[in-house]
């Protein structure tokens, strides 16, 4: 499962070609300057000039990520949700990372998983929670978890890795971003938990810690689909969906740490749920393409 004996990863995260993919990456997606005030417009120049001791730092693990501004965004609901943005060089530091675990870890996910994937989107989501419509599954276990991206468990997810990684480098580097800290009008604040939302590393990591969630879902033979943070699980009755709401709620924090959200969670009709924004109407009992609306952006989830 991990990668072959004898490729040591930091080599190919250091890779000339490698680390200017990810520059170019990283500056294509734009985005705010981090906690140091550097820009994509003076990345280049910095990059260029700070180079090979980059390249001395990220191959024996002495790079130290700078700590991630801390962003709100409001959302719909009047809540507020985080986002953490890395200096610029630390986002091409955790691209150039992904750009090699990525091949490695993707490969073993759920084929029920659809977020933050190359080659999977909501549309194919969204077609799968069709076809179990069409099969009968009626009634949905809606599971929402409470703020998952700040409470993903820091050990666990490192013993996670590891079943795909054994570059101690890589892992070491990895951590040092989970562990970088958050920056708040001028406040430091210690991460123990969490992978926040804004670098390039976070949605795999995301993907990763809740492989385990979807692991258990196909062991227990259940119809679900799961896109990042946000999964459903399909069943035939009512009675069958407070069942497994029941013990999957029991799995997700007794095994894994998280917590679930029970005023957002609930067990109900697929027509009358939503998912991924996507509202499935059920008109004369038949489920047709034409029949998949859009609701408004207040009635999507977050």
């Amino acid at each position: 499962m991990k990668e072959q004996d004898g490729i040591n990863l930091i080599d190919k995260v250091i890779a000339n070609n490698n680390l200017w993919k990810a520059y170019k990456k990283v500056k294509a997606n734009n985005g705010a300057p981090g906690v140091d005030g550097i820009t994509v417009v003076e990345l280049k120049s910095h990059m260029k000039k700070y180079y090979e001791p980059l390249k001395r730092k990220l191959k024996d693990g002495t790079y130290q990520p700078q700590p991630v501004k801390r962003v709100a965004i409001p959302k719909t609901d009047g809540s507020k949700r985080y986002l953490g943005i890395p200096c610029v060089l630390d986002r091409v530091v955790q691209q150039a990372i992904l750009q090699v675990i990525e091949p490695i870890v993707d490969p073993h996910f759920s084929e029920h998983s659809f977020g933050f994937r190359k080659g999977r989107n909501a549309h194919q989501a969204i077609k799968s929670a069709e076809h179990y419509y069409e099969q009968g599954y009626r009634v949905v276990v809606d599971c929402d978890l409470k703020s998952y991206f700040d409470t993903i468990h820091h050990q666990r997810l490192r013993a996670y890795l590891e079943e795909f990684i054994s570059d101690k480098i890589v892992l070491k580097l990895i951590w040092k971003f989970l562990r970088s800290g958050i920056l708040e009008r001028d406040i430091y604040i210690e991460t123990k938990d969490g992978a926040p939302q804004g670098g390039p590393l976070s949605p795999i990591l995301a993907n990763v810690y809740l492989n385990k969630l979807d692991r258990e879902l196909e062991k227990r033979e259940h119809r679900f689909i799961r896109y990042a943070d946000d999964f459903v699980i399909y069943v035939k009755s009512i009675r069958a969906g407070e069942r497994v709401m029941e013990s999957i709620t029991k799995f997700i924090e007794d095994e894994l740490q998280l917590t679930i959200n029970q005023k957002k969670s609930k067990v109900c009709g697929a027509t009358s749920g939503t998912f991924l924004g996507f509202n499935i109407q059920n008109l004369m009992g038949k489920l047709d393409a034409d029949q998949v609306s859009r609701p408004s952006n207040d009635s999507k989830r977050s």
